[in-house]
């Protein structure tokens, strides 16, 4: 082999080697770049992961605060609808000293022309006749009553039925005033149901 042949040789060695060398470098460049980009993009794909995971969280967590509270806020009319219920009952079963005793408490305070008609359903007018009347008849005096409400009552018991489950109407001229238990219920829920419920708190 001639000199030329053996420096062309050492030459394309040389280049071989150099392209060889190059190529490494660019590989092990390319091979580092998209690692860094795959755990640049796993970071991202990650951190949007642990966002959504924490929103669902967030999300479960209101929305089970929410039906909770739904929970709590149902229960709690329920047992104020159940206090209503009791007192119901509880009125329906007084005695007759506290059923006149509601009676005149209840036209007390009103005013009046003092010659009104009290009027009550059908299935309970013999109990209010015992208490309000010492007569009988389709229209009468309510004597016991008045004497006890004081000077200028003529109030009187009507045999016609009011169109309410107990308690009585008081029939006017003019007007007509509602004393029937379930009246006197919806104004105690009124008034109080706000304090019961915020009690309960």
């Amino acid at each position: 082999m001639s000199k030329l042949e053996e420096k062309i040789i050492q030459k394309g060695q040389s280049i071989i080697e150099s392209i060889n060398l190059s190529a490494k470098h660019e590989s092990e460049a390319l091979k580092h770049r998209l690692i860094e980009e795959a755990k640049a993009d796993l970071e991202v794909q990650l951190h949007k992961a642990q966002q959504k995971a924490k929103a669902q969280v967030e999300q479960a967590k209101q929305e089970g605060i929410r039906a909770l509270r739904d929970e709590v806020a149902i229960s709690k009319q329920q047992l104020i609808e159940s206090i209503f219920t009791a007192l119901k009952e509880e009125l329906k079963h007084l005695n007759k000293e506290d059923y006149f005793n509601y009676v005149v408490r209840s036209i007390q305070n009103q005013a009046i022309d003092k010659t009104e008609e009290i009027q009550v359903n059908k299935k309970e007018y013999a109990m209010y006749q015992s208490i309000l009347t010492t007569k009988k008849g389709d229209l009468v005096e309510a004597d016991l009553l008045n004497q006890k409400l004081g000077k200028d009552y003529q109030l009187k018991l009507s045999h016609t039925p009011a169109q309410i489950e107990s308690g009585f109407m008081l029939v006017g001229k003019l007007y007509d005033l509602n004393f029937s238990f379930e009246n006197l219920l919806e104004s105690l829920t009124k008034k109080y149901e706000k304090t019961i419920y915020e009690a309960l708190n």
